[in-house]
């Protein structure tokens, strides 16, 4: 790390700990990791013992800090609603951080034990569910071709939410917790490489009829079918 992010780092914490009485600090994002780029801040996530939770964006020397505050409690609550949802972004925050304060405090090691646990694990999709999924992910194709003549700007959204669909889909399908969103199409093209090209050339390709020719590609290949089928979903 450099000495200007250095400097804004040391300032942060300094502000943090005359406003809050923190038991741990944790800071992670890209600075951190040694890929900083022009628009890169740190993600400060503190523990304290208060009842609140709150969240602060600052600047310091002109470096953008996120700064989340929550207690234990507000964490594990965190990791529970993304646990469901398959997306860990507390779990991430706090298992690859670095932790500048509490580093010997047994519940903040518990935390962090924790969320790596939280990181490796997705919940399970039964048939009913994946079923639905498909048949979701197969009506938004459906609903883009409805209006592919007429309004191509429509279209591309309902092809975009469609995309972006289909691969939480197949993270969750195969049992793997959504990485980073900047780290996704890669490790798609990496793990399961003819999905992932697929969906690198969707948003390389500028051509309007290109993009609805690979999403409609996708769909069949993830799916099976292309708009409404039959199921049933049983009785709930």
């Amino acid at each position: 790390m450099n000495a200007h992010y250095q400097g804004a780092l040391n300032k942060a914490i300094s502000w943090i700990n005359e406003e809050f009485k923190p038991t741990g600090i944790i800071v992670t994002g890209s600075i951190i990791r040694g890929n900083p780029h022009v628009n890169s801040d740190f993600d400060i996530y503190v523990i304290h013992e208060e009842s609140y939770r709150q969240r602060v964006q600052k600047y310091f020397d002109e470096v953008p800090c996120e700064i989340f505050v929550n207690n234990f409690k507000h964490v594990y609550e965190y990791f529970e609603q993304e646990y469901k949802v398959n997306r860990p972004v507390s779990a991430h925050m706090i298992a690859t951080g670095t932790v500048l304060i509490g580093e010997a405090n047994l519940a903040l090691k518990k935390l962090i034990e924790d969320a790596n646990k939280f990181l490796l694990t997705a919940p399970n999709i039964d048939d009913a569910k994946r079923t639905a999924t498909k048949y979701t992910i197969s009506t938004l194709f459906e609903d883009a071709t409805d209006i592919k003549d007429s309004d191509p700007i429509a279209c591309r959204y309902f092809l975009n939410r469609m995309v972006q669909d289909l691969m939480d889909f197949v993270f969750l399908d195969h049992g793997i917790p959504l990485p980073r969103p900047k780290e996704r199409i890669n490790y798609m093209e990496s793990n399961y490489p003819n999905i992932g090209k697929l969906i690198s050339s969707y948003y390389k390709t500028e051509s309007f009829s290109s993009q609805y020719n690979i999403a409609k590609e996708l769909v069949m290949l993830i799916c099976g079918e292309i708009g409404f089928f039959e199921w049933d979903s049983g009785k709930v």
